[in-house]
C-alpha cells in the first residue's frame, strides 16, 4: 500500500469534530432587556453609577468570561437605541439579556413601567 493511501486511509478513520462556535464571540444578539439601580452598590467593575448613567450589566456568564468593563454595547428596543458601558454583571439574567440603568432603558425601551421588553444589542 502506498504511503499516500495510508494517510489517507487514516484521515478518514479519525473522528471527526466541528466544534460549534463559542458563544462568547458573537458580535451581536437579542434578548430580555430590564432595568436595575445602578446606584445601590459598587458594581462588578468597581465603580458606582447613578440611575442617569448610561450603563448596563451583562450576564454572569458573559461577564465571567470575557471581563468586559467599559466595553461599549449599542442597545436597540422599542423605543430607540442607546449606546451604554458595561459596569457590571447581572446574576438574573440569561446569556443575552441586558440590565440597564433606568436612563438606558427609558432611552432603549421607553418607560420603566414596561419593565421587560425584546432588544437586540451589539459591541461597540
Amino acid at each position: 500500500m502506498s504511503a499516500l493511501l495510508t494517510t489517507v486511509l487514516l484521515a478518514l478513520a479519525l473522528p471527526f469534530t466541528h466544534a460549534a462556535p463559542s458563544k462568547l464571540h458573537v458580535r451581536s444578539s437579542s434578548g430580555d432587556l430590564t432595568y436595575y439601580h445602578p446606584n445601590v452598590g459598587l458594581g462588578a467593575c468597581g465603580k458606582q453609577y447613578s440611575d442617569s448613567s448610561l450603563v448596563a450589566a451583562v450576564s454572569a456568564e458573559l461577564y465571567d468570561a470575557i471581563k468586559p468593563c467599559g466595553r461599549s454595547i449599542r442597545v436597540t428596543g422599542p423605543g430607540g437605541t442607546v449606546d451604554v458601558a458595561v459596569v457590571d454583571r447581572c446574576e438574573g439574567c440569561a446569556y443575552s439579556d441586558l440590565d440597564l440603568s433606568p436612563a438606558a432603558f427609558n432611552q432603549a425601551v421607553g418607560e420603566l413601567g414596561l419593565g421587560r421588553k425584546t432588544g437586540t444589542w451589539e459591541w461597540i
